[in-house]
C-alpha cells in the first residue's frame, strides 16, 4: 500500500488498523473477531466505550478475559486522546515508524488483490511487508519441512528451490532453519521469487541464526509478517504463520518431517484450503521422512523432480523460459560430474567424494544440468542422459 497517496480518511483507517494490531496478546483470530464486519476506526472506538456486543464477541475468544479487554480498553481509549491532543490521525506515530523502517502495509480488501484472499477462511486484516509488493501474478510453491533435516533433505530442498527459481516460481516458505530456509536460500542463489512468512515483527529476526537470510529476501523478495514491529516471536503466532504459507502456496511440498510438528500443521491448513499437497519419499528407516511418507501412503502425489512440482502447477517442466539450453556445461564441477556419470548412476553422496565441491555446490549444479536436460534422477541416483 502506498501510504502517501491515501487521503486523511484513508490514513485514519490504517492507523486505527494499526493500533490494533499492536493491542497487547491481540492475535490474527482475536483481531478478526474484534474487527467483525465494522472498520477499524469502529472496532477502536467500540472497544473504548465498552459496547456490550464487542465485549461479548471478545469474551468468547479463547484466552480472552474481562483483565485483558479492559487492557484494550485503556489502549484505545490512549490511542484516541492522542490522535486528539495532536490533531492527527489515529496512529499517526505507528504509520511514520513503519514508514520509516521501509514497511509497506498490504490490506487484502482494498488493493486489487482480492482474489488471492477471495476463498481464504482465515484471512489476515493486515500483513506487514519488506521487500517486492505481494502480487497474485508469479506462481507460488510453499516448500516446507523440518528445521533437523537430513542430508538427503537438505539435497532435495535445494534442488526444488533452484529448479522452481529456474522458472520464475515463487518459492513460499516461514524462513525456519532447516529446509524452509535452505530451499529459499537457493532460489534466492538462483535470483528467483521468494515469499518469506514470518511469526514476528519484521524488526525481531527469529531464527537469529536466519538473520542474512531474513535481510536477503527483504531485499531481493518479499518478506511478510501479520505484526507490527517491535512483536517478538512467540510460539503461538508460529501455526497461525503457517495458514498464510498454505494461503499463498498453490502447491505445498513437504520435503521431510516428522509424524507431528509445524510442517504438519501446514498441511492442515493446506487441505482445508483445497491446496495440493505432495511429498518427497524418503527412507523407512529415516525419522525425518515418517511425515512425508505417511503423507504418500494418504495418497499425496511424490515429488521425485521438480518437474513433478511444475506438472502440478501446470507448467511445462522443460527449460526455463526465454533460457537456451546449453550445448555443453561451461563450468569445471558440471563438466566434473558429467564425467563421473559416464560410468553409472551415481548417489549424490557418491558424487561428494569424487567431484571437488561441498554439497550445496553439487546439489546447485546437478540442479543445472537436469534443467539442461544432461541429466536425471530416478529414486535417489543419477545418470547422464545425453
Amino acid at each position: 500500500m502506498i501510504v502517501e497517496t491515501a487521503d486523511a480518511g484513508e490514513r485514519s483507517e490504517i492507523g486505527a488498523l494499526l493500533e490494533l494490531c499492536s493491542l497487547p496478546r491481540i492475535g490474527p483470530a482475536r483481531l478478526r473477531a474484534l474487527l467483525g464486519d465494522r472498520t477499524a476506526l469502529d472496532a477502536v472506538e467500540d472497544l473504548r466505550s465498552g459496547r456490550a456486543a464487542t465485549v461479548a464477541g471478545l469474551s468468547a475468544c479463547r484466552g480472552v478475559d474481562a483483565t485483558l479487554i479492559a487492557t484494550w480498553q485503556r489502549h484505545a481509549a490512549a490511542a484516541l486522546d492522542r490522535a486528539a491532543r495532536g490533531e492527527r490521525p489515529i496512529g499517526a506515530d505507528l504509520l511514520e515508524a513503519h514508514t520509516r523502517a521501509g514497511v509497506w502495509l498490504h490490506v487484502p480488501d482494498s488493493q486489487g488483490t482480492a482474489e488471492m484472499w477471495e476463498s481464504e477462511p482465515e484471512p489476515p486484516a493486515v500483513l506487514f511487508g519488506q521487500g517486492a509488493p505481494l502480487e497474485p501474478g508469479p506462481r507460488r510453491v510453499g516448500i516446507i519441512g523440518t528445521r533437523r533435516c537430513s542430508a538427503y533433505g537438505r539435497t532435495v530442498a535445494q534442488l526444488l528451490g533452484t529448479g522452481l527459481a529456474a522458472h520464475g516460481v515463487a518459492v513460499v516458505s516461514g524462513l525456519a532453519t532447516g529446509i524452509d530456509g535452505i530451499a529459499q536460500r537457493a532460489a534466492l542463489d538462483e535470483g528467483g521469487p521468494v515469499i518469506g512468512v514470518v511469526g514476528s515483527g519484521l524488526d525481531c529476526v527469529y531464527p537469529a541464526a536466519n538473520r542474512t537470510l531474513w535481510a536477503d529476501v527483504a531485499q531481493y523478495g518479499t518478506l511478510l509478517s501479520e505484526y507490527p514491529l517491535g512483536t517478538p516471536a512467540v510460539q503461538w503466532h508460529f501455526p497461525a504463520r503457517n495458514r498464510i504459507v498454505a494461503a499463498l502456496s498453490e502447491v505445498l511440498v513437504v520435503v521431510e518431517s516428522g509424524a507431528s510438528g509445524g510442517s504438519m500443521y501446514t498441511v492442515d491448513a493446506a487441505v482445508e484450503r483445497d491446496r495440493p499437497v505432495m511429498a518427497v519419499p524418503g527412507p523407512i528407516t529415516s525419522a525425518t521422512s515418517v511425515g512425508t511418507n505417511r503423507l504418500l501412503a494418504d495418497g499425496c502425489a511424490p515429488v521425485c523432480d521438480v518437474s513433478d512440482v511444475l506438472l502440478a502447477l501446470g507448467e511445462h517442466a522443460g527449460s526455463a523460459a526465454g533460457a537456451a539450453v546449453p550445448e555443453a556445461p561451461q563450468d569445471n564441477l558440471g563438466r566434473q560430474v558429467l564425467d563421473e556419470l559416464i560410468g553409472g548412476p551415481r548417489s549424490v553422496d557418491e558424487l561428494a567424494l569424487r567431484v571437488e565441491a561441498t554439497l550445496a555446490e553439487l546439489a546447485s549444479s546437478l540442479g543445472r544440468l537436469q534443467l539442461s536436460g544432461w541429466v536425471t534422477e530416478t529414486g535417489g541416483w543419477w545418470e547422464k542422459s545425453r
